[in-house]
């Protein structure tokens, strides 16, 4: 008896038209990419000769080479003279005292 009143609910709950809601967000469409491929006529065209202009933009790109070269060796130069840094090329010029005046920790234990 209880199941046949839960299966004539069934019946009427899923006779009801089903409601829309409006979403609140709108849905995502996506839209297919036609692929169209490369031509040459979408090349650009030089208009002139190409030697001049390369020219131009080489020079500038030597001048600031040849002055970060130059930057390199005045600063390098530098930190030689100050003695800012110690390449060991050579042995110290003022070696550690000689070892019969150094004085020998005992560790404790």
């Amino acid at each position: 008896m209880l199941r046949s009143r839960i299966l004539g609910l069934r019946r009427v709950v899923t006779a009801v038209p089903q409601v829309t809601i409006p979403r609140l967000t709108p849905a995502r469409t996506y839209k297919v990419h036609q692929v169209c491929d490369a031509h040459m006529n979408e090349l650009p065209i030089p208009c002139g000769p190409w030697k001049p202009w390369y020219d131009a933009k080489q020079n500038f790109y030597n001048k600031i080479f040849v002055g970060g070269v130059l930057w390199f060796l005045f600063s390098f130069a530098v930190m030689i003279l100050t003695d800012s840094i110690w390449l060991n090329f050579s042995p110290p010029a003022y070696p550690g005292p000689p070892s019969d005046k150094v004085e020998d920790c005992e560790d404790e234990v």
